[in-house]
Protein backbone atom coordinates (compact mmCIF):
# COMPACT_ATOMS: atom_id res chain seq x y z
CA UNK A 1 0.00 0.00 0.00
CA UNK A 2 3.21 2.43 0.73
CA UNK A 3 4.74 1.47 -2.72
CA UNK A 4 1.37 2.36 -4.62
CA UNK A 5 1.22 5.73 -2.58
CA UNK A 6 4.45 6.45 -3.06
CA UNK A 7 4.41 5.85 -6.46
CA UNK A 8 0.86 7.62 -7.39
CA UNK A 9 2.46 10.93 -5.25
CA UNK A 10 5.49 10.82 -7.96
CA UNK A 11 3.36 10.67 -10.61
CA UNK A 12 1.33 13.43 -9.39
CA UNK A 13 4.70 15.56 -8.92
CA UNK A 14 5.79 14.94 -12.35
CA UNK A 15 2.22 15.43 -13.96
CA UNK A 16 2.34 18.85 -11.68
CA UNK A 17 6.17 19.65 -13.27
CA UNK A 18 4.84 19.41 -16.57
CA UNK A 19 2.14 21.14 -16.18
CA UNK A 20 4.06 24.65 -14.77
CA UNK A 21 6.57 23.89 -17.55
CA UNK A 22 3.92 23.45 -20.21
CA UNK A 23 2.45 26.91 -18.60
CA UNK A 24 5.27 28.75 -17.90
CA UNK A 25 6.30 27.49 -21.91
CA UNK A 26 2.88 29.36 -23.15
CA UNK A 27 3.01 32.09 -20.99
CA UNK A 28 6.42 32.67 -22.59
CA UNK A 29 5.58 32.23 -25.97
CA UNK A 30 2.44 34.94 -25.37
CA UNK A 31 3.96 37.49 -24.22
CA UNK A 32 6.97 37.22 -27.12
CA UNK A 33 3.87 36.98 -29.47
CA UNK A 34 2.66 40.19 -27.56
CA UNK A 35 5.83 41.83 -28.19
CA UNK A 36 5.94 41.40 -31.62
CA UNK A 37 2.64 42.71 -32.22
CA UNK A 38 3.37 45.84 -30.33
CA UNK A 39 6.43 46.16 -32.60
CA UNK A 40 5.19 45.92 -35.78
CA UNK A 41 1.82 47.92 -34.97
CA UNK A 42 4.16 50.88 -33.86
CA UNK A 43 6.21 50.57 -37.23
CA UNK A 44 2.53 51.06 -38.75
CA UNK A 45 0.00 54.33 -40.10
CA UNK A 46 -2.32 54.40 -37.91
CA UNK A 47 -5.84 53.48 -39.56
CA UNK A 48 -7.34 56.99 -38.76
CA UNK A 49 -4.97 60.17 -38.82
CA UNK A 50 -5.58 60.94 -34.99
CA UNK A 51 -3.58 60.99 -31.74
CA UNK A 52 -4.43 57.58 -29.75
CA UNK A 53 -5.98 55.96 -32.65
CA UNK A 54 -4.79 52.22 -32.82
CA UNK A 55 -6.40 48.78 -33.35
CA UNK A 56 -4.35 47.51 -30.15
CA UNK A 57 -3.21 43.95 -32.12
CA UNK A 58 -1.33 42.85 -28.97
CA UNK A 59 -4.58 43.18 -26.85
CA UNK A 60 -5.01 39.92 -28.31
CA UNK A 61 -2.77 38.24 -26.64
CA UNK A 62 -4.11 39.52 -23.25
CA UNK A 63 -7.41 38.39 -24.25
CA UNK A 64 -6.52 34.60 -25.51
CA UNK A 65 -4.22 34.43 -22.07
CA UNK A 66 -6.78 35.83 -20.09
CA UNK A 67 -9.36 32.72 -21.79
CA UNK A 68 -6.60 30.18 -21.50
CA UNK A 69 -5.51 30.57 -18.14
CA UNK A 70 -5.80 34.02 -16.09
CA UNK A 71 -5.10 34.52 -12.71
CA UNK A 72 -1.12 35.84 -12.49
CA UNK A 73 -0.19 34.31 -15.78
CA UNK A 74 -1.80 36.91 -17.88
CA UNK A 75 -0.39 39.51 -15.38
CA UNK A 76 2.78 38.43 -16.64
CA UNK A 77 2.11 38.51 -20.21
CA UNK A 78 1.07 42.13 -19.85
CA UNK A 79 3.64 43.34 -18.12
CA UNK A 80 6.37 41.87 -20.10
CA UNK A 81 4.48 42.90 -23.29
CA UNK A 82 4.46 46.44 -22.41
CA UNK A 83 8.01 46.50 -20.94
CA UNK A 84 10.13 44.56 -23.43
CA UNK A 85 7.60 46.53 -26.61
CA UNK A 86 8.52 50.16 -25.16
CA UNK A 87 12.07 48.74 -25.09
CA UNK A 88 12.26 47.57 -28.03
CA UNK A 89 10.44 50.64 -29.91
CA UNK A 90 12.61 53.15 -28.03
CA UNK A 91 9.97 54.44 -25.73
CA UNK A 92 10.68 53.02 -22.38
CA UNK A 93 9.76 55.01 -19.65
CA UNK A 94 8.67 57.96 -22.05
CA UNK A 95 4.86 59.01 -22.05
CA UNK A 96 3.94 56.03 -24.84
CA UNK A 97 5.01 53.69 -22.22
CA UNK A 98 3.15 54.88 -19.22
CA UNK A 99 0.06 55.01 -21.84
CA UNK A 100 0.51 51.66 -22.67
CA UNK A 101 0.97 50.73 -18.89
CA UNK A 102 -1.94 52.76 -17.79
CA UNK A 103 -4.33 51.05 -20.55
CA UNK A 104 -3.14 47.43 -20.35
CA UNK A 105 -3.79 47.42 -16.58
CA UNK A 106 -6.88 49.30 -16.53
CA UNK A 107 -8.23 47.19 -19.28
CA UNK A 108 -6.93 43.62 -18.20
CA UNK A 109 -8.72 44.56 -14.65
CA UNK A 110 -12.66 44.95 -16.57
CA UNK A 111 -11.76 41.90 -18.02
CA UNK A 112 -10.56 40.13 -15.42
CA UNK A 113 -13.83 41.00 -13.56
CA UNK A 114 -15.72 39.75 -16.80
CA UNK A 115 -14.06 36.98 -16.86
CA UNK A 116 -15.21 35.64 -13.22
CA UNK A 117 -18.45 36.61 -14.42
CA UNK A 118 -18.31 33.80 -17.33
CA UNK A 119 -18.65 37.10 -20.17
CA UNK A 120 -18.54 35.85 -23.54
CA UNK A 121 -14.75 36.52 -25.23
CA UNK A 122 -16.00 39.42 -27.26
CA UNK A 123 -17.86 41.20 -24.93
CA UNK A 124 -14.84 41.04 -23.13
CA UNK A 125 -12.84 42.63 -25.48
CA UNK A 126 -15.72 45.13 -26.40
CA UNK A 127 -15.46 46.80 -22.23
CA UNK A 128 -11.89 46.04 -22.34
CA UNK A 129 -11.06 48.13 -25.37
CA UNK A 130 -13.12 50.83 -23.95
CA UNK A 131 -11.25 50.80 -20.82
CA UNK A 132 -8.23 50.60 -22.19
CA UNK A 133 -8.25 53.83 -23.93
CA UNK A 134 -10.33 55.49 -20.38
CA UNK A 135 -7.34 54.49 -18.77
CA UNK A 136 -4.63 56.24 -21.25
CA UNK A 137 -6.87 59.37 -21.20
CA UNK A 138 -6.48 59.55 -17.73
CA UNK A 139 -2.77 58.82 -17.89
CA UNK A 140 -2.75 61.89 -20.83
CA UNK A 141 -4.61 63.68 -18.53
CA UNK A 142 -2.33 63.78 -15.89
CA UNK A 143 0.48 64.50 -18.22
CA UNK A 144 -1.01 66.88 -20.34
CA UNK A 145 -3.35 68.63 -17.48
CA UNK A 146 -5.28 70.53 -20.13
CA UNK A 147 -9.37 70.72 -20.02
CA UNK A 148 -8.78 70.23 -23.87
CA UNK A 149 -8.40 66.54 -23.41
CA UNK A 150 -12.41 66.16 -21.94
CA UNK A 151 -13.89 66.81 -25.20
CA UNK A 152 -11.38 64.50 -27.22
CA UNK A 153 -12.44 61.47 -24.93
CA UNK A 154 -15.87 60.71 -26.87
CA UNK A 155 -13.18 59.91 -29.68
CA UNK A 156 -11.24 56.86 -27.69
CA UNK A 157 -14.56 55.78 -26.63
CA UNK A 158 -15.77 55.63 -29.93
CA UNK A 159 -12.82 54.19 -31.45
CA UNK A 160 -13.30 51.28 -29.04
CA UNK A 161 -15.83 49.49 -30.16
CA UNK A 162 -14.69 48.61 -33.69
CA UNK A 163 -11.04 48.01 -32.48
CA UNK A 164 -12.39 46.17 -28.98
CA UNK A 165 -14.79 43.64 -31.48
CA UNK A 166 -12.18 43.17 -34.18
CA UNK A 167 -9.86 42.40 -31.60
CA UNK A 168 -12.25 39.67 -29.63
CA UNK A 169 -13.51 38.58 -33.17
CA UNK A 170 -9.60 37.17 -33.97
CA UNK A 171 -9.05 36.35 -30.08
CA UNK A 172 -12.51 33.95 -30.27
CA UNK A 173 -10.36 32.53 -33.49
CA UNK A 174 -7.01 31.74 -31.63
CA UNK A 175 -8.62 30.63 -28.98
CA UNK A 176 -10.36 28.15 -30.83
CA UNK A 177 -8.31 27.07 -32.75
CA UNK A 178 -6.92 23.61 -32.33
CA UNK A 179 -3.44 24.51 -33.11
CA UNK A 180 -3.02 26.74 -29.96
CA UNK A 181 -4.81 24.42 -27.67
CA UNK A 182 -2.44 21.78 -28.26
CA UNK A 183 0.31 23.96 -27.28
CA UNK A 184 -1.31 25.11 -24.02
CA UNK A 185 -2.55 21.83 -23.19
CA UNK A 186 -6.28 23.84 -23.24
CA UNK A 187 -9.68 22.18 -23.71
CA UNK A 188 -12.00 23.36 -26.41
CA UNK A 189 -13.97 26.73 -25.04
CA UNK A 190 -17.14 26.35 -24.81
CA UNK A 191 -19.98 28.21 -27.02
CA UNK A 192 -20.95 30.70 -24.38
CA UNK A 193 -17.43 31.91 -24.14
CA UNK A 194 -17.37 32.73 -28.09
CA UNK A 195 -19.21 35.32 -29.86
CA UNK A 196 -22.21 34.90 -28.31
CA UNK A 197 -24.66 37.94 -26.92
CA UNK A 198 -25.91 36.07 -24.04
CA UNK A 199 -21.92 35.36 -22.56
CA UNK A 200 -22.90 38.04 -19.96
CA UNK A 201 -25.41 35.98 -18.19
CA UNK A 202 -23.83 33.40 -15.55
CA UNK A 203 -23.84 29.54 -16.34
Amino acid sequence: MRKRSSCGTLRDRRSLDIRRTVSLGTVGFLAGLGVVLHVIEGCLPPPVPLPGIKVGLANVVTLVALFLFGGREVLYVVLVRIVLGNLFSGTLLGIAFFLSLGGGLTSLGIMSVLRRRNASLLWTSLLGAVFHNLGQWVVASLYVQSRALLFYLPVLLFWAVPAGFGVGYLGTLLVRSEALRRKTGSGPISPREGLGIDGLARR
